[in-house]
C-alpha cells in the first residue's frame, strides 16, 4: 500500500495548487505530485507482477493512469475517501483548518473524476483516512495546523449523499465498497453476513437526518469538515462479534 506523494513537489504545500491557493496566498501542492507516484507504481506493478494498492486517490490524473493500467491487466487497486468525493478546495476560502488534509482537497473536475472512477471500478474501495487531532492542534494558522480530518462517524452519510443521491449508485453497491470489497482486497474473513462469518453487523436508517456537532461525535477528536452540517443517513446500532457496542447514539460497555 502506498501513499502517493512526490515529496520534491510538495515541500511547504498546504492545499491544492491552483486558483484557490493563489487567491488565499497559501503554498500550493500540485496534483502532479500524486500522479507521478501513481504512474511509477503502475509501471513497477506491471514489471514485477506485484499487487500495489494506492491510498486515498485525489486527482483526475491519477484516476486516468489507474484506468489505463487496469485496461492493460496490471494488478493495481486504489481507494478514495468520503471527503475527496464530497468536497473541493473552494471549501478552504475561510481558512478553516478542518478542511486541511493530505492529500489536499482538489477541484470540482477532480471530484467528478473520482466519482466516475469509483462507479466504473477504476477505484476499488472507500476508505475514511480517519485522522484525529485535538482542537488545540487544529486551532492554528492554516500553514501550521496538522493535516487530517476525522471520517468514521460521517462516512456512511456522506458517501450515501454523493454516490447514491448525486451519482445514482445503489445503496447495496455503495455499502459493498465499505465492507466485503475491502475485506476481499486484504484477504480478510470479514465484511459479509454469510453463514459462519463473524457477526459484525451495522443497523442503519438511510433516511434519518442528523446534525454533525461536537456533542454528536463520540470520538475524542472533533476535527470534522462537516461540523454544523445536516447529513442524511444514520447508524443506529453496531454489533461486533455478536455483541452490541453502540446503540442509539451511545457506546455500550
Amino acid at each position: 500500500m502506498d501513499h502517493c506523494q512526490d515529496m520534491n513537489l510538495t515541500k511547504g504545500g498546504v492545499m491544492n495548487e491552483g486558483e484557490m491557493s493563489l487567491r488565499l496566498g497559501l503554498m500550493g501542492w500540485p496534483s502532479t505530485a500524486e500522479d507521478i507516484i501513481v504512474a511509477r507504481n503502475t509501471l513497477l506493478a506491471e514489471l514485477t507482477g506485484a499487487h500495489i494498492h494506492m491510498q486515498h486517490i485525489s486527482s483526475a490524473g491519477a484516476v486516468e493512469v489507474l484506468r489505463r493500467a487496469k485496461q492493460r491487466g496490471v494488478e493495481v487497486t486504489a481507494e478514495v475517501t468520503p471527503h475527496h468525493l464530497a468536497l473541493t478546495d473552494a471549501c478552504i476560502q475561510d481558512y478553516n483548518t478542518n478542511f486541511k488534509m493530505n492529500p489536499p482537497l482538489r477541484t470540482e473536475e477532480d471530484r467528478q473524476a473520482l466519482i466516475k472512477g469509483i462507479k466504473d471500478g477504476t477505484l476499488d474501495i472507500l476508505a475514511t483516512d480517519h485522522a484525529p487531532h485535538t482542537n488545540y492542534e487544529k486551532d492554528r494558522e492554516f500553514d501550521y495546523a496538522p493535516f487530517g480530518v476525522v471520517g468514521l462517524e460521517t462516512c456512511f452519510a456522506v458517501c450515501r449523499e454523493v454516490l447514491c443521491e448525486e451519482a445514482g449508485m445503489s445503496l447495496p453497491e455503495m455499502i459493498g465498497l465499505m465492507t466485503y470489497k475491502p475485506a476481499e482486497l486484504l484477504d480478510l474473513p470479514a465484511g459479509t453476513l454469510s453463514e459462519g462469518a463473524q457477526a459484525d453487523v451495522i443497523i442503519l436508517d438511510p433516511w434519518a437526518k442528523w446534525t454533525v456537532e461536537e456533542e454528536t461525535l463520540l470520538g475524542k477528536s472533533k476535527n470534522s469538515p462537516w461540523l454544523g452540517e445536516e447529513l442524511t443517513g444514520r447508524i443506529d446500532e453496531t454489533i461486533v462479534a455478536g455483541r452490541t457496542v453502540y446503540q442509539n447514539g451511545k457506546v455500550i460497555g
